[in-house]
C-alpha cells in the first residue's frame, strides 16, 4: 500500500487536549510531506482557524490543500482558492432558524466566507467559543435582517448538550435524508448540504489531484469523521475515539496526548 494523501481530523486526533500538536506527529506529517505525499487537514473549523497548524507543519504552499468546513470546502492554501464548495441556500437556513427556535435550542449560520450568525439576542456561550477559536467575526441580527446572498457553510444547533438530546427526536425523518446531519460536539449539532461531509470532500480533492482511494489514510476520533472512515479504505481510529468510530476503523492507534496520529503515520506511511 502506497499512501499519497493523510487527511486528518484535527480536534481530538492532529492535536492535544490543550489544542497542541505532539513534537513527534510534527516530525512525521513534515517527513511524510517532504516525501510528496499530500497532508490535509480537515475541520469542521474555516481556514481562518488553522492557520497556526497549517503554518506548524509548513502547509502552506501552492500545492497545499485544506478541507473546512466539515467538507463543504476545499482550499488550495497557498493561492487562497477555492476548488470545490457545497453549501446551503438563504432559504434553508431560514429554515433552520425557524425550527431550532421552534425547540427552544440556539442556533448559528457559518457562512463560507468565515462570518457566524446568530439571530437570538442572547448568544450561546458556544458561538462565543467557536467565534473565538476559529478567528470568524460573530454578527447578530433579527431574523428578517439577515443579509441575502450569505453563502451559508452550514447550519448549527448551538446549545447545552442536554437540551440538544431532548430535541433530537423533534428533526423530521426527511431531513436525514436531504442533509448530512452530524452531532461534532455534545454542544453542537450540525446541518449540512448532503455532499458536504468529510468523506466526500476528500475523495472530491483526491480525484482533483489524481488520488485512488485506496492511496489514501484518514485518521479521525468523533461522529463528524465517520464519513471518512467508513468510506476510504485505509482508516486509522485515535484511542480516544468513541466507539463507533472504532468499530468502524481498519486500525486504532494511540490517543491524541501520546502521539497517536504521529504513530500511525511512522508505522504506515513512512516505514
Amino acid at each position: 500500500m502506497k499512501i499519497k494523501m493523510i487527511a486528518t481530523d484535527i480536534d481530538g486526533t492532529l492535536v492535544t487536549d490543550d489544542k497542541r500538536i505532539m513534537p513527534r506527529t510534527v516530525a512525521a506529517l513534515k517527513e511524510a510531506r517532504k516525501r510528496g505525499i499530500y497532508v490535509v487537514l480537515c475541520s469542521g473549523r474555516p481556514v481562518s482557524g488553522i492557520q497556526d497548524y497549517l503554518a506548524e507543519l509548513g502547509l502552506t504552499g501552492n500545492d497545499d490543500y485544506a478541507i473546512t468546513f466539515n467538507g463543504a470546502q476545499a482550499m488550495n492554501v497557498g493561492k487562497h482558492e477555492v476548488v470545490f464548495e457545497n453549501g446551503l441556500t438563504d432559504k434553508e437556513c431560514i429554515d433552520f432558524i425557524k425550527m431550532a427556535d421552534g425547540c427552544g435550542i440556539k442556533s448559528q449560520v457559518v457562512t463560507l466566507n468565515s462570518e457566524i450568525y446568530v439571530t437570538n439576542q442572547d448568544i450561546s456561550k458556544y458561538s462565543v467559543e467557536d467565534a473565538f477559536y476559529t478567528h470568524m467575526p460573530l454578527r447578530y441580527r433579527r431574523l428578517e435582517d439577515l443579509p441575502t446572498g450569505m453563502d451559508a457553510a452550514k447550519f448549527m444547533w448551538v446549545d447545552q448538550a442536554e437540551k440538544i438530546a431532548a430535541q433530537l427526536d423533534q428533526i423530521p425523518e426527511e431531513l436525514y435524508q436531504k442533509y448530512a446531519i452530524v452531532r461534532s460536539a455534545p454542544w453542537f449539532l450540525e446541518f449540512n448540504n448532503v455532499n458536504a461531509t468529510k468523506g466526500h470532500a476528500v475523495l472530491e480533492l483526491a480525484a482533483h489531484l489524481g488520488i485512488k482511494p485506496d492511496e489514501i489514510m484518514v485518521a479521525g476520533d468523533e461522529n463528524n469523521d465517520l464519513s471518512m472512515l467508513e468510506q476510504i479504505p485505509f482508516s486509522v481510529a485515535m484511542g480516544n475515539g468513541n466507539p463507533h468510530v472504532k468499530e468502524v476503523s481498519s486500525v486504532i492507534t494511540e490517543d491524541n496526548n501520546h502521539d497517536g496520529l504521529g504513530l500511525a503515520v511512522e508505522k504506515y506511511v513512512l516505514s
